[in-house]
């Protein structure tokens, strides 16, 4: 229950942010977008490299199959 009540926590700070976002400086409005665009693409790239992985995952290079006639 610990963790549970970090993140509740964490996300009323967010929102009382998100709630005086309009009466903000111009600087603050900046490094919230800018923040809110980092978090975005760390997002987008998760999800990027998960849709690589199960669609394109496979080796590029599989081993042959040849096996020696006689044992090494």
């Amino acid at each position: 229950m610990e963790v549970r009540e970090e993140v509740l926590d964490i996300l009323d700070k967010v929102w009382t942010k998100l709630q005086g976002l309009p009466q903000a400086n111009p600087l603050e409005l900046g490094a919230f977008f800018v923040l809110i665009l980092f978090v975005a693409t760390f997002l987008f790239m998760i999800v990027l490299s998960c849709t690589h992985c199960c669609c394109f995952g496979r080796p590029k290079h599989q081993r042959s199959g040849v096996q020696p006639l006689q044992p090494v």
